[in-house]
């Protein structure tokens, strides 16, 4: 059996979801549902061929203004990368990860629309995750 989704310890406290099938997007989604992601915040290694999308916390209504990190979705050996949504888009929950197949698009937005369109080399994509923060 392939094994295409794993979950590792990268550090203390630290753990990252590995994805090289659908079904392992599905389980990155499950795990970062809701996560905010800041647009401007993302960034192409034109290098590595590594997009990395910081993710934060879901915003507590009480305080918006702080956001926490959460972690950070990593997909690699990118060939081609779009925005897809308005201009004026500076964040989204996620809510979406998509791949197909045949065209070899991975697709990231909120639910029901995509903001990110890449065409990659072959799926694979890291949600990597922060420490969790001591409570009070």
């Amino acid at each position: 059996m392939q094994r295409n989704l794993v979950e590792s310890g990268r550090g203390a406290g630290a753990a990252a979801v590995d994805a090289t099938t659908v079904t392992g997007l599905r389980a990155i989604v499950r795990r970062a549902r809701g996560w905010t992601c800041d647009v401007r915040a993302v960034a192409l290694d034109d290098q590595s061929g590594k997009l990395h999308v910081p993710l934060l916390e879901k915003v507590d209504r009480r305080s918006p203004s702080v956001r926490v990190a959460a972690g950070e979705l990593i997909v690699r050996r990118v060939e081609e990368f779009a925005i897809e949504g308005p201009a004026r888009t500076r964040w989204f929950e996620l809510g979406r990860l998509s791949y197909d197949r045949d065209t070899r698009r991975v697709s990231i937005g909120p639910e029901g629309r995509s903001q990110f369109d890449l065409t990659v080399e072959a799926l694979d994509v890291t949600l990597r995750l922060r420490p969790a923060r001591p409570r009070p």
